[in-house]
Formats: C-alpha cells, structure tokens, sequence
C-alpha cells in the first residue's frame, strides 16, 4: 500500500476505540502499523459487534473495523520479556501509541522519557479521555461518559427530559 505515511512504523498498544482508530488511519495512509495486546487482556473490541458468532470469536465488528491493515502481536507488558520486546519494535519505530491511563507506563518503565532516550526521534502519542494533567486525569472515559460529560447527552432522547446515548450515526 502506498501512502502519505508509507514507510513509517506504529507500534499501536492502543484499546477500545479513540487510539485503535487513530492507528488505522495512519493505516489507511499507508504505515506499517503493528497492533500489541496482552495475551490475558486483549482489546475489549474484539467482543463488540452486531455479529455474534464473530464476538464469541474474540473477531468483533468493531475490532475487525479498526484492525484493518494492521499487523498483531501479544505481549505481557507485565513481564521484563514482554516490555523488553516493546523496547525491540520502539527501537525501530517512528510513532508510538498508547490510551492508557496517564502514568501507566511510565509505572511500567516505558514512558516517554524512556521510550525516547532508546529511539531520539520517536513521536510519542499518548490519549487519554481527560488528558495528561487536571483533576480528571485518572479517571477513564469511555463513550458514554464523554457524551454525558459533554452534554451531548441533554441533547438527545425522547422528549420525556431523560438523557440518552446517541449512536455513532444518529448524531
């Protein structure tokens, strides 16, 4: 595939939906993009979807949408052998992805200031729903809760004054 990003390297240790989604659009403009879970907690997208023999499977719509032209691995970020692999893609990558809690890995030895002594020119993306610094900042945030937080929420329903999560195609 050829692209604007051709010849760039992602290592994506992204989930759910804001930095999956990300990773394939870089995808989409032609990066390798290799996708790293954790063979004991695997990206929650795998069981969403409308079809559920494929959720069953661990191959949700959702993750198979955003895993498009993507390449996997399974590591244990958890284990020295795991964040010593990470450390092996990082050195020949140029992005790095993560939507972790901020400080997770940093915990873990793998923060930016880790990360960019072992790779200077790595461009380090790190999402979280309330950002990096802020009293929120730990806090997790997913679809509903940024709709509610926003007010999308008061916005929508049935005319009966009740907040209601709109879909990704009502809105």
């Amino acid at each position: 595939m050829n692209g604007a990003f051709t010849g760039l390297r992602v290592v994506d240790t992204t989930h759910v939906l804001a930095g999956p989604f990300a990773s394939y659009q870089l995808a989409l403009l032609g990066a390798e993009v290799i996708k790293v879970e954790s063979p004991g907690d695997p990206d929650q997208a795998r069981f969403q979807g409308s079809d559920r023999d494929l959720v069953r499977a661990g191959m949700g719509t959702a993750f198979l949408a955003q895993g498009a032209g993507k390449s996997a691995l399974a590591l244990d970020l958890k284990t020295e052998a795991g964040r010593d692999a990470l450390r092996s893609l990082i050195a020949t990558a140029d992005v790095f992805v993560e939507n972790y809690r901020p400080g997770a890995f940093d915990s873990l030895g793998l923060g930016y200031e880790e990360l960019s002594q072992l790779n200077p020119n790595l461009i380090y993306c790190s999402i979280s729903a309330f950002g990096a610094m802020g009293p929120r900042r730990e806090q997790t945030g997913y679809d509903n809760v940024i709709q509610a937080f926003s007010g999308i929420m008061d916005l929508t329903g049935h005319g009966d004054n009740r907040p209601l999560k709109c879909g990704a195609l009502s809105c």
